[in-house]
């Protein structure tokens, strides 16, 4: 992954870095004129990306109380202190060099620093006066003015930034090979702040006796890679950052066939078809919640290049990896692409209620409704994770999750048929991919209900599953008519909130016939239903090897599915067939 990030550095290094930056963001300018040492107030503009270079801006480095020449405001005093705390450190720097052309800056420095210290209260009065005339939602940032111009036009102030990296990175730094090149360098450091997936102030991250200064070999980096890698990443980061149902992932290329030039026009296609998504007059498919999505464009293409997902969680000044999905080719896209299609079609959806990653994200956020975080994060992630790599996945694992939603809308009489469509529609999506397999199929005649078990695929292979379901069927056609009569489905006690066992199903057919009885509507439709849910029941035996969860998610999806069933013991073919 770092080697891709590293090309795509090479191939992208001369183009302007953009900050990712919303076009509502602001930034407060504190104006001062060194030549006659005057403070000239506070201004408010626009936040332009076109700058960033004037600004000496970069995405995430001002933490917590460090200096910095462009930082984001939160409070003013604190960020004030940054600015000049910033300066004052150019000034220590610049007097420790010898003859580079910097010292002649010493005496701008001085009086930019004391201009700053004599305006102190009145500045941070200022900035808070400008900030409140603008909405707190928008991002702000403070920076400073000399003389008219940003510290980023000032030659003295680019060599200082420059200066403070590369003292960080020589921190650790040692003669060795470059983990990322594969090259010999007389300086490679193992601090470099372009990822920051571990720290080195804590012993149990270094290698070589838990000193700091050994902390080159745990990840050795040459300074070409680390400016590279830190320009793959700024346009990875301003071109190929998604939204992914409450996380975000870097989608990072890496070209298998062709020379520099491929690599551009892929990262040019990749980056415009972000920009103009939505544009065209044919409606783009999705499978995930990003209206910037790419992925059927990406399932369109030739394998001559790979895809890495990159799911990473930011903390303070902290990057942890929470997924990565490495060496997908656009052919594997364009196999989930046509299993969403496949899933599409056979439920007739909608484009608002299609198929996407959010209908698995249904059963994976909460364990509970009353939990203020996501506690499922991880399941959801390594499922998303499998279905890109074609891991199996275990279905009595999914069931579990399933249920667990399945039933509570059950209970409160809410969303239980969308919830139960949700997951016979993964169910399907996944077998169509080839990645959850069921028990072997046993040959069963056929009859009227046939080619309902067969559109919704193998998992209805066997006598248990299927009689299952047509009792769940037989049994919503019962809560329909007591609410056509009563507007009330007492019979909805006897299904034991979705905890039935073997012998409940069972027992339950009968039941439900005579109930049916009782009002009078236990017509030839409903016989007809109810004698070939018997003959299935019958064909299982005893000892089904179903768990609970499985018998009741069959029952639930007969139940939901009661339309269909209607349709089929009520079609005029089959009345014609009766008589």
């Amino acid at each position: 992954m770092l080697s891709a990030i590293r090309e795509i550095g090479e191939l992208t290094k001369d183009k302007p870095n953009e900050a990712r930056i919303g076009m509502d963001a602001s930034v407060v300018v504190i104006l001062i004129e060194a030549s006659s040492q005057k403070y000239l107030g506070v201004d408010i503009e626009d936040f332009d990306s076109k700058k960033i270079e004037k600004y000496l801006f970069k995405p995430g480095a001002s933490k917590g109380n460090v200096p910095w020449p462009f930082c984001p405001l939160t409070e003013s005093n604190r960020s004030f202190k940054k600015i000049y705390r910033w300066l004052g450190k150019c000034k220590k720097n610049i007097e420790n060099r010898k003859n580079d052309g910097s010292r002649d800056y010493i005496e701008l420095l001085a009086k930019a620093c004391k201009i700053l210290e004599d305006n102190k209260d009145l500045t941070i009065t200022n900035i808070i006066q400008k900030t409140n005339e603008f909405s707190k939602k928008n991002p702000k940032f403070l920076t400073i003015k000399i003389d008219g111009k940003y510290l980023g036009e000032y030659d003295v102030f680019r060599k200082c930034l420059a200066c403070f990296d590369e003292g960080k990175r020589r921190r650790s730094a040692n003669q060795g090979i470059c983990s990322i090149c594969g090259n010999f360098d007389n300086e490679v450091s193992g601090k470099t702040d372009v990822f920051k997936f571990y720290t080195i102030d804590k012993p149990g991250f270094i290698t070589g006796g838990f000193k700091e200064i050994n902390a080159w070999k745990n990840y050795p980096v040459c300074s070409k890679c680390e400016t590279l890698l830190e320009s793959g990443k700024a346009y990875i980061e301003n071109n190929l950052n998604f939204k992914f149902y409450g996380f975000s992932y870097l989608l990072i290329p890496r070209l298998l066939i062709g020379g520099k030039e491929k690599g551009k026009e892929i990262l040019n296609i990749l980056s415009t078809t972000k920009k103009g998504i939505g544009l065209g007059e044919r409606v783009i498919k999705r499978i995930t919640d990003d209206e910037n999505e790419i992925l059927e464009n990406i399932s369109m293409r030739q394998d001559i290049l790979t895809l890495n997902f990159l799911f990473l969680q930011r903390k303070q000044s902290a990057e942890r990896i929470l997924l990565l999905i490495e060496d997908i080719f656009p052919s594997r896209i364009r196999r989930i692409f046509d299993a969403k299609d496949y899933v599409d079609k056979i439920f007739d959806n909608e484009p608002e209620r299609a198929f996407t990653f959010g209908t698995l994200r249904t059963f994976f956020s909460k364990s509970d409704d009353s939990k203020r975080t996501s506690d499922l994060d991880k399941y959801f992630l390594n499922i998303v994770g499998s279905v890109f790599i074609g891991e199996k996945i275990d279905f009595s694992f999914l069931l579990v999750f399933f249920m667990a939603v399945i039933r509570k809308e059950f209970i409160n009489d809410r969303y239980f048929k969308f919830r139960t469509k949700d997951a016979l529609m993964i169910m399907i999506f996944l077998e169509h991919l080839e990645i959850m397999s069921f028990i072997e199929e046993v040959y069963m005649e056929d009859n009227i209900f046939s080619s309902i078990f067969s559109r919704y695929g193998k998992s209805f292979g066997n006598p248990a599953k299927r009689g299952v379901f047509l009792t769940g069927a037989l049994t919503q056609l019962l809560l329909n008519k007591q609410w056509a009569d009563r507007k009330a489905k007492p019979f909805m006690k006897k299904l034991k909130g979705l905890k039935l066992e073997e012998k409940d199903v069972k027992a339950l057919l009968p039941e439900v016939q005579n109930k049916l009885e009782e009002y009078d509507s236990f017509d030839s439709g409903k016989k007809l239903l109810s004698c070939e849910a018997a003959k299935y029941l019958l064909e299982a035996g005893d000892g089904w090897k179903m768990s609970v969860n499985e018998i009741n998610f069959y029952f639930a999806c007969g139940m939901n599915l009661a339309d269909e069933v209607a349709k089929k013991i009520y079609s005029k073919e089959n009345n014609k067939k009766e008589e």
